[in-house]
């Protein structure tokens, strides 16, 4: 699929409202170790409820990108991961749509009056940290202006849409982790960098959303 094809935003809304690929689209990109306990999308009945925001938008010369963040190093689960810009629901969130645009203007600066909603992915449940994560999809009419938010963001990245659908950016890479020391985890290795766990699933949706609808 070239990225520059026209009317990207009306077709991925579109497909967005139709059956979603869901779970086994989201396990392609599930550790052997978790995959037990990533199939129960709900948890243990007190997942804690978050929200991510999935932003798409036009390149001045042709194509689109979408944006993702590295965390910072941190005392935690999710230290130094790259991720999409999100975090957990707030009791003056409106609803969790509102997470995920507020919590991208936190840490990114993607202005909540900018962004279109086109839409949602399935939800990903995150055995470590005990969240349900609603994965919220939308589109800005130009690159936003984006800068990091020091205490929680390391840097910000932007891939392109042809990085994201090519296959041969799906492998299989050794990563350190705490509590399996070294595993392999199916992920996106994009311009360098290991995109796996949550994030992984998330992307896996996108990838089959966008190659049922182009």
């Amino acid at each position: 699929m070239k990225s520059e094809r026209r009317n990207f935003k009306e077709i991925l809304r579109k497909r967005l409202k139709d059956e979603l690929p869901g779970l086994p689209s989201q396990m392609k990109m599930v550790p052997a170790v978790r995959r037990e306990e990533i199939g129960n999308r709900h948890g243990n009945g007190d997942a804690r409820k978050a929200a991510v925001l999935i932003c798409f938008y036009p390149e001045v010369h042709g194509g689109i990108r979408l944006v993702l963040i590295r965390r910072n190093e941190y005392d935690g689960v999710h230290s130094g991961q790259i991720s999409f810009p999100g975090g957990r629901h707030e009791n003056d969130d409106s609803d969790l749509f509102h997470t995920a645009l507020r919590e991208a203007e936190e840490e990114t600066n993607i202005r909540i009056d900018d962004v279109e909603v086109l839409g949602e992915i399935s939800p990903v449940y995150i055995p470590p940290s005990n969240f349900i994560v609603k994965p919220v999809i939308g589109w800005t009419s130009q690159r936003p202006d984006l800068i990091p938010d020091p205490s929680e963001v390391s840097e910000i990245l932007t891939v392109s849409l042809d990085e994201l659908m090519d296959p041969a950016n799906r492998q299989i890479k050794g990563i350190s982790h705490k509590e399996f020391n070294i595993i392999d985890v199916p992920c996106f290795y994009i311009q360098g960098h290991i995109i796996w766990g949550a994030t992984a699933m998330m992307l896996s949706e996108v990838v089959d959303v966008l190659d049922a609808g182009f």
